[in-house]
């Protein structure tokens, strides 16, 4: 079965594009290292978590999320579905200051503006960048590299871009930091520590924090309590383990630790979350459940975005 799932290189950009359209499920809670996320809601109604700033998206809302911000959605509804573009941060390379990441906090429309020519003209470019990848051919990265030129300056221009952090373009320190992710990631049920992290890259303490702060955009400590939330939600949503096992198997401290953790990021508790919960609307992990390339909500909504951002 042919998935609404595609993606493109544009390698003299250094810049990957992918874009895709999927049922909105439990939460996923995750973040992109280089990538901003592009997410417009075909249908339904969608809770939706960027920082610490949670957001009730209807049909047509769109919401933009930097990388490195940790971010989250969950379903209000039957059937809600969303149109999701992912695009390089090197997409605004031309336009901003070396190694500059910008944010675009106004980037989210409401009741008030989803209308406005601004969204209007965003919900345009993502479906015709649809279009491009899904149909490939020989023009395809000319004509995707257009589109989110187009894009990138509409954003810069309608929606007030602010400095959200400076990436440093060195190719063996950020290799190193890679490594210290993937260390992260192995060992986050562990009591580690940034000495350990240090240790295990062998440089010395404050070399390693300045580098977690500049490439990934947050400090060790609270990427550290990402990876782990970011487990135990899961654990939330597929098992049936008490709270207590749950937070401690995924390195908190205790569940007053995760409780905290669970209200600041997503305003609510885990027990409250897990009673929301629709067997029939729970997945496993990372997983998405795309749309099909032929979904007549797809169709319908790529029809109308492509109609109105022309008038």
């Amino acid at each position: 079965m042919d998935f609404a799932n595609y993606e493109l290189d544009l390698p003299r950009e250094n810049i990957h594009i992918r874009c895709f359209a999927h049922n909105i499920m439990n939460y996923r809670y995750h973040w992109h290292a280089d990538d901003y996320e592009l997410s417009i809601l075909l249908y339904g109604v969608q809770s939706y978590c960027r920082g610490s700033e949670n957001s009730l998206l209807h049909e047509d809302d769109v919401i933009l999320t930097v990388p490195g911000n940790g971010h989250a959605s969950m379903t209000q509804a039957a059937d809600t579905c969303a149109l999701v573009l992912h695009f390089s941060a090197a997409a605004f390379k031309p336009l901003v200051k070396k190694g500059v990441v910008y944010q675009f906090p106004s980037c989210r429309s409401t009741d008030a503006d989803r209308s406005e020519p601004r969204y209007r003209v965003i919900r345009f470019y993502a479906s015709q960048l649809f279009r491009i990848l899904q149909q490939g051919g020989p023009y395809a990265q000319l004509a995707a590299k257009a589109t989110l030129e187009l894009l990138t300056i509409h954003l810069c221009t309608q929606f007030e871009p602010k400095n959200f952090n400076t990436l440093p373009e060195d190719i063996e320190r950020r290799a190193i930091a890679r490594r210290l992710l993937e260390y992260v990631e192995e060992h986050y049920v562990s009591k580690l520590t940034l000495e350990d992290l240090a240790d295990y890259a062998q440089y010395n303490r404050t070399y390693v924090s300045t580098l977690f702060k500049q490439i990934v955009g947050i400090n060790f400590h609270e990427y550290l309590t990402r990876v782990r939330f970011q487990h135990a939600l899961n654990d939330l949503a597929i098992t049936n383990d008490n709270l207590t096992d749950i937070a401690l198997r995924n390195g908190f401290a205790d569940l007053k630790t995760f409780n905290a953790r669970f209200r600041a990021t997503l305003q609510r508790t885990p027990a409250e979350y897990r009673a929301s919960l629709s067997p029939d609307r729970v997945v496993d992990g990372m997983t998405r459940r795309f749309l099909a390339p032929d979904d007549p909500i797809l169709q319908k909504k790529l029809a109308e975005y492509t109609h109105i951002g022309m008038l």
